[in-house]
């Protein structure tokens, strides 16, 4: 079974210095990373040559883009994917174990998973995120460890009109996958550890301001409207206690009228404008401008 690895970045090169060099320990002749980078403030050509002495001899594919976004990122890797595994991870990570071994662990013993969503240490050893989950199937999943099969993830893929922060575009794709393609396993038992630092394309919570709600609820809304039939409407009570337990600002920011004109106001009008430009499905796109800058592929690699 062949695993591709899917590391989208921006603006990270120093925490792909410590992320990267513990990948390479782990991949092997059934294995390879593919890097999507996205960052402005460095030459990808100047750093494909520290990619390559960070990774050695293993498979790799480093792809540039000028589009940040992490669900373009996803898409359109998954199209240079030659494995039949896609194993999402983040720049900002610590391996606790063998990770592609304890994906590939999952689909073996269950065939008939389209899928596994992972678990990670938040920061802290003493902060485990699990997934939840119904009828033993997860129904959230998390872009920092989460596998999925590769025919699979190309038809369904994200929501590529979710803007920065682009929560909750890994929820959303959980809830679509267990819809229209089958279950999510939960991998309650596969942990990676998640450093979290305060930059990068989805930001750290910490530094949230009114570009950040305007994003989140942009996402939120569009997701809403996004889908089918009568769930259109019965998941509004869900979105509404998401968007209190996990986007609801300060009392300092919540009481200011900038709130309100530059942040919940425009997200529900723009996410309706997006929705009737989308005449109202759910959007799943690659990026328009990328470029496979450099890769390694060992012959007994799968093409």
């Amino acid at each position: 079974m062949f695993v591709s690895l899917v590391i989208p970045t921006y603006n990270r090169i120093e925490d792909l210095k410590k992320t990267l060099p513990q990948i390479s320990k782990i991949l092997n002749e059934e294995s390879e990373l593919i890097l999507y980078d996205q960052s402005d403030s460095y030459d990808p050509i100047q750093f494909s040559n520290q990619i390559r002495e960070l990774l050695g001899n293993n498979n790799y594919k480093y792809i540039y883009s000028t589009e940040p976004s992490v669900t373009l990122a996803w898409n359109t890797a998954a199209t240079f994917a030659s494995g039949e595994i896609l194993l999402f991870l983040d720049d900002d990570i610590d391996l606790i174990s063998n990770i592609i071994d304890d994906h590939k662990n999952y689909y073996e013993k269950h065939p008939e998973i389209i899928g596994v969503a992972g678990s990670y240490y938040a920061g802290a050893m003493d902060r485990p995120w699990i997934p939840s989950s119904k009828n033993g199937n997860a129904t959230t999943c998390a872009g920092v460890n989460m596998s999925i099969r590769t025919e699979t993830f190309r038809s369904a893929g994200t929501a590529s009109d979710y803007i920065k922060p682009f929560a909750p575009f890994d929820w959303e794709i959980a809830e679509y996958l267990n819809q229209h393609h089958g279950g999510l396993a939960v991998g309650d038992d596969i942990f990676v550890f998640h450093r979290a630092p305060a930059t990068g394309g989805c930001e750290n919570q910490s530094k949230r301001g009114i570009s950040w709600y305007y994003g989140c609820y942009f996402n939120h809304f569009l997701w809403l409207l996004s889908r089918q039939g009568f769930r259109k409407f019965s998941r509004i009570p869900r979105h509404l206690y998401w968007l209190l337990k996990y986007c609801l600002p300060s009392r300092d920011v919540l009481l200011t009228k900038d709130f309100f004109t530059r942040a919940l106001y425009p997200s529900l009008q723009d996410a309706f404008k997006k929705n009737t430009e989308n005449h109202g499905k759910r959007m799943s796109e690659t990026a328009a401008v990328y470029e496979l800058v450099s890769s390694n592929s060992l012959k007994s690699s799968k093409t």
